[in-house]
């Protein structure tokens, strides 16, 4: 069956585009953080979306599951293929798909295919003086058909929101072969369902995006980026509302001292220029420098811990720390990882409320912290004395953290997804009507389980 298989796969694509050697797959078989590693008869990469059409048929007719996979930079196991899987495995690569179809600039649009990376769109918009928000770390090698599909945040979420806020149309692939074209590019268009929303966020499970039509933005020519310390949470929340009020806030993280420490401990070359109990990284669309050190003087701040860039140069110098920081975090070691969010009025609380019911079964626990605070989201990590402790202790580190967090109204997914990492989570903390509506919706457009199978419902 395999090598007929392999010879109907080299018929659609061409040998050129298709890897069937385990050793040249790895890179497709193993996840960003390296615990997942995976199986594939054959990565395939199509290069029109009729190949892939006729990849999909095949695949139903031979009971083929198919793992859609853009850059491969989930932090979750949603884009790899399981390790052991019955019916067999093959890998979907959208790397061949990488053409920016139109650009209208007078409409703020563009028309994509589902490969292309995130930064070859960021720098296609500017080309046209228009600015595309979205912004991840992973945005040389992530590829829109993945940011849809997981529904990526990031650091604009506060002004642009997610990846869903910035999608006018999509073509889509479904598990029958047919295409659903909803290609348009207006910005009001109520007919009926918006169905595209139903692939946004699905990882995959639904149905294969191989085109979009994304919104653009006139472009920003100034900013106002800023590194200030704080003591508290409510203290950075104060300061949020306050720059709120008077400019126009697109970025606002923050960083725990723990993570402050594991980053400079492991890019001392470029360390923090500041340290205090939580440090906050804020962007401002304006060029009132004067204005925001005025706002920030009348509050209950120390100016001393603030820098402000004045250059290009050093606002992209105190980027590329934030982008660091999840390097730094996997340099130090294995942690149990949450990206949480939750309502901003609740944060502090969840800190301290965790943080004691965390240490009153694990005492030597070091809590790691950083994230997007403007839009409430955290990447709440815990870490234990060895790293076998760690693992032996996942799963009752996370009935804590996220018991927690469901107490105070919070989602166990901000922007990661699910994937193979949290279905069982998934189940646990989602309403029961919601959850069995996603299965049904997920066995209506694919009733035999070949779009990611067993991802998202895996324990069920």
């Amino acid at each position: 069956m395999k090598n007929d298989l392999l010879a109907k796969l080299l018929a659609i694509v061409g040998e050129d585009y298709i890897i069937t050697d385990p050793k040249q797959q790895q890179t497709y078989l193993t996840d960003w953080r390296g615990r997942y590693v995976g199986q594939a008869i054959a990565v395939v990469k199509p290069q029109t979306k009729d190949q892939i059409v006729e990849l999909v048929k095949l695949c139903q007719i031979d009971n083929i599951n198919i793992i859609p996979q853009g850059g491969n930079t989930s932090l979750s196991g949603g884009a790899t293929p399981l390790n052991q899987s019955s019916p067999p495995q093959i890998i979907f690569n959208f790397s061949c798909m990488n053409k920016i179809l139109e650009i209208d600039a007078e409409n703020n649009s563009i028309t994509v295919e589902a490969g292309c990376t995130l930064a070859q769109i960021i720098a296609a918009a500017d080309a046209h003086n228009r600015y595309f928000p979205l912004k991840i770390a992973s945005l040389d090698s992530c590829q829109i058909g993945g940011n849809i599909a997981t529904n990526a945040g990031g650091i604009h979420v506060i002004k642009y929101g997610m990846m869903r806020d910035m999608v006018l149309g999509l073509e889509v692939v479904l598990a029958d072969g047919r295409i659903l074209n909803g290609l348009n590019s207006l910005r009001k268009n109520n007919s009926y369902l918006d169905l595209k929303q139903l692939f946004i966020g699905s990882e995959g499970t639904l149905g294969i995006i191989t085109q979009a039509v994304l919104k653009l933005y006139p472009k920003p020519t100034d900013y106002v980026t800023g590194l200030i310390g704080v003591k508290t949470i409510s203290q950075a929340i104060n300061l949020l509302n306050q720059l709120s009020v008077y400019f126009s806030v697109c970025t606002f993280e923050i960083v725990g001292k723990n993570m402050q420490d594991i980053y400079n401990a492991n890019f001392s070359i470029n360390k923090l220029p500041l340290s205090d109990d939580w440090v906050i990284l804020f962007e401002l669309e304006t060029n009132n420098v004067d204005g925001t050190l005025d706002l920030l003087s009348k509050y209950d701040l120390d100016t001393k811990q603030l820098i402000i860039s004045d250059n290009l140069a050093s606002r992209r110098s105190l980027w590329q720390m934030r982008e660091n920081l999840p390097e730094a975090e996997k340099m130090h070691g294995v942690a149990i990882k949450h990206d949480i969010s939750l309502p901003i009025s609740k944060i502090e609380q969840f800190i301290k409320l965790n943080e004691k019911n965390i240490r009153k079964r694990y005492p030597e626990a070091q809590i790691i912290i950083f994230g997007h605070l403007g839009d409430g989201n955290l990447h709440y990590n815990v870490q234990l004395s060895t790293q076998e402790n760690t693992i032996a202790s996942e799963k009752n580190i996370n009935q804590i953290v996220y018991a927690d967090v469901l107490k105070l109204g919070g989602s166990i997914s901000a922007e990661h997804g699910i994937g193979q990492l949290k279905p069982f989570w998934y189940k646990q903390s989602t309403d029961p009507v919601s959850y069995d509506l996603a299965r049904h919706i997920k066995k209506l457009l694919d009733p035999k389980n070949l779009f990611n199978s067993n991802k998202i419902f895996n324990k069920d």
